[in-house]
């Protein structure tokens, strides 16, 4: 049996897990083939800004998953991803993640198909999952300065004007600097790349939130 305590998931995780089970949902196992398929495929690369959202747009348009909607497909996605990549960081046995699928009373070849593409694909997604840590690094200050380059030992005279960043990393109470530099056409390229980012992360707490609201929905109907 797997500890719970070790192996923590939310209640809407949790809810949409169980209605996974064969007695609770129209999920074919060839439907839940595709869905498990690209949640591990997508975890075991390095993430794009919106490599979560593609995914799910791609599943949306899979002719075999039409009847499911893209509300259901999003939220089948976002708990499988969240499963798997709980799983991949405890790196949990075969046995601990077996029993714990038992307990979302799933049929046998539905716990097989999942534990069949993990195991495929748990090395990759634990590397993913090492390169940005269990805590990553928190930018805590910004220094900058503008320079004037009159000329490099590669391009010869340049006489352009270069920004100096460094950034202030905090990693476990200690402190240190990342400095870069970048000219002005760099720096706006890398400011609306961050904007991007912001937005993908506001569209993620507007989902999270949506599919916390039903939750509680849900919950509330059930008591």
């Amino acid at each position: 049996m797997v500890d719970n305590t070790f192996f923590e998931l939310s209640s809407i995780v949790q809810s949409n897990l169980l209605s996974l089970s064969d007695t609770k949902t129209g999920v074919s196992l060839e439907e839940f083939g595709i869905i498990i398929d690209t949640v591990c495929n997508s975890l075991a690369k390095i993430p794009s800004t919106d490599e979560s959202q593609n995914a799910i747009k791609q599943l949306e348009v899979n002719k075999p998953l039409g009847k499911l909607g893209p509300q259901r497909i999003s939220e089948l996605y976002t708990s499988l991803s969240k499963f798997i990549i709980q799983a991949a960081s405890q790196n949990i046995s075969s046995s601990q993640l077996e029993s714990k699928l038992k307990t979302f009373n799933w049929s046998s070849e539905k716990i097989d198909r999942l534990m069949k593409v993990f195991l495929v694909n748990q090395s990759k997604i634990q590397a993913v999952l090492r390169l940005y840590g269990s805590s990553p690094p928190k930018l805590v200050d910004v220094n900058w300065r503008l320079d004037y380059r009159l000329e490099t030992n590669t391009r010869g005279p340049v006489h352009e004007l270069m920004y100096i960043i460094e950034l202030i990393l905090e990693d476990k109470g200690r402190r240190e600097p990342l400095t870069f530099t970048a000219s002005h056409a760099e720096l706006e390229d890398l400011v609306n790349t961050l904007k991007d980012a912001c937005h993908s992360v506001k569209r993620v707490a507007l989902l999270k939130l949506g599919l916390q609201k039903k939750g509680n929905k849900l919950t509330h109907e059930v008591q």
